[in-house]
């Protein structure tokens, strides 16, 4: 029985100190992982999440989960390239 109390707090440090990482330091808003846990975080802590990434991301497209959240909203998204249409070129 100890044991597993051991590995329920071992398991509980390890994912929580991988949603710290993802918050504070990643690399990458999009983390895959990092976007999981935070999906099943209560909503005080993907509220802070998501407005912690957007200020240290600034005009990203938001993160899944997060675009729900003020912080984010009027985010600028990335237009897609323009092509030249038919009327517009030379033959």
């Amino acid at each position: 029985m100890r044991g597993l109390v051991r590995l329920i707090v071992l398991a509980i440090v390890v994912i929580g100190g991988y949603w710290a990482y993802y918050v504070f330091a990643a690399a990458d808003p999009n983390d895959r992982f990092g976007v999981e846990i935070n999906k099943y975080m209560p909503e005080q802590a993907r509220k802070f999440a998501c407005d912690k990434l957007k200020e240290r991301f600034g005009a990203v497209t938001a993160p899944e989960g997060c675009a729900a959240y003020p912080s984010w909203a009027g985010t600028p998204v990335a237009a897609p390239p323009a092509t030249p249409d038919a009327a517009t070129t030379s033959p």
